[in-house]
């Protein structure tokens, strides 16, 4: 996890030292630290651009991408605030890890793993960002013939929550918001990555076990001792498991709401408008005809960012159910156990691997397993299937 630790930190997040050293027991949480007084003005700026935007779709009630403003720098600002209230716990959950004794049971991969899974998702974010902002500069160059005051009309195209309440341009006051909203979306990205990166650790330990369940249930006689020690190393991990839960349940439930809003608005603007795109581009491009970003850049923009949001979805849910997957694995093993290897201690693990929820859950309201996401899924068509026919009787 070091390398996502750290790219948290750019962003303000994770603020925490001793991510260098290579005792993990050595990472402290300090008030007293640049990543602490980072983390803290973000959170301060992002609840205040949430206000701002909140306040701009009181405004304008109907207003889609009002609201799509709101939940992306209310997700930013909930996150950071997230990682901040996390910090203090982290010694305490590196201890845990360490008193687990389950380093036999991580699977040498796993690193790799999740440092391909950083690297792509972070290529992907930050392509979906780059062809977020063609978009803007497209519709700019496209939209607006005067030329002096190109940079001005970006800001107020990208940022319409702090300047349609009259504030003044001013070049620092831009920059800065345009640095404001890279660090928003990369913390949008950031924490499903995390996320993804806690569950492949978690699933690989109880892989492993499984492995080691399956090639002991395999041999004809099998010492109580053995079947123990097994028990013992499972229920270790299922420790670990609730421990990761308790503490991410929060960030695990902002993920999943925000891609799901998210999902559902970009969909919605592709169903609602994708074969009608000049109706929306009117709107956006009044008094233009047959411009390059009525035909190629926004539309472009618009389906990429659907296909990330949908893959980055199902990455998230389909990598963090493998835990609750896995944990079952030993279950069918175990009732088939020969009856010369069979003794109190494998009906123990039975009871125990069939009465336990091993999943991470959002806040326990729900547990991340297979079956939520076609139940998510089910949810994504009847949202949009609503927001349709809305639009359509409003026309």
């Amino acid at each position: 996890m070091k390398v996502v630790i750290i790219w948290g930190q750019c962003i303000g997040i994770n603020p925490v030292t001793g991510i260098l050293q290579k005792d993990a027991s050595k990472m402290r949480f300090t008030k007293c630290s640049f990543q602490f007084l980072l983390a803290i003005t973000l959170a301060v700026v992002q609840t205040i651009a949430a206000i701002l935007t909140t306040y701009r779709l009181y405004r304008k009630p109907n207003n889609l991408n009002a609201l799509g403003f709101v939940s992306f720098f209310s997700t930013a600002c909930l996150t950071t605030i997230s990682f901040i209230r996390i910090a203090p716990k982290w010694p305490t959950l590196m201890k845990e890890v360490i008193n687990s004794r389950l380093d036999e049971y991580i699977h040498p991969k796993v690193v790799k793993r999740c440092k391909i899974a950083c690297a792509v998702f972070m290529a992907m974010g930050l392509m979906e960002h780059i062809m977020s902002l063609l978009s803007g500069i497209g519709r700019v160059i496209e939209c607006h013939e005067v030329l002096d005051n190109r940079g001005e009309t970006f800001m107020k195209i990208s940022s319409p929550w702090l300047y349609e309440l009259n504030v003044p341009y001013v070049e620092g006051v831009a920059i800065t918001i345009q640095y404001l909203n890279s660090v928003a979306t990369a913390t949008w990205n950031y924490a499903d990555i995390f996320i993804v990166c806690i569950s492949l650790y978690l699933t690989s330990i109880m892989e492993q076990i499984n492995k080691k369940v399956i090639l002991t249930a395999s041999k004809n006689f099998v010492p109580a001792s053995t079947w123990g020690e097994l028990r013992e190393d499972y229920n270790r991990a299922t420790k670990l498991v609730k421990s990761f839960d308790d503490m991410f349940s929060g960030l695990v439930l902002i993920a999943f709401a925000n891609d799901l809003f998210f999902i559902c608005l970009q969909l919605y603007n592709v169903l609602a408008n994708g074969f009608r795109a000049t109706a929306i581009i009117n709107k956006l491009c009044p008094g233009h005809q047959n411009n390059f970003f009525r035909i190629y850049i926004y539309p472009a923009y618009l389906m990429y960012s659907t296909v990330y949001l949908c893959v980055r979805f199902l990455n998230l849910a389909l990598v963090s159910s493998g835990v609750h997957s896995s944990s079952l694995v030993s279950l069918p093993v175990l009732y088939a156990v020969p009856t010369t290897s069979y003794c109190k201690e494998v009906e123990r693990f039975q009871n125990q691997v069939n009465s336990d929820t091993v999943a991470l859950s959002g806040l326990h309201f729900f547990y991340i397993t297979r079956d939520l996401v076609l139940t998510v899924a089910g949810t994504i068509v009847t949202y949009e299937l609503v927001l349709l026919q809305f639009s359509d009787e409003d026309k």
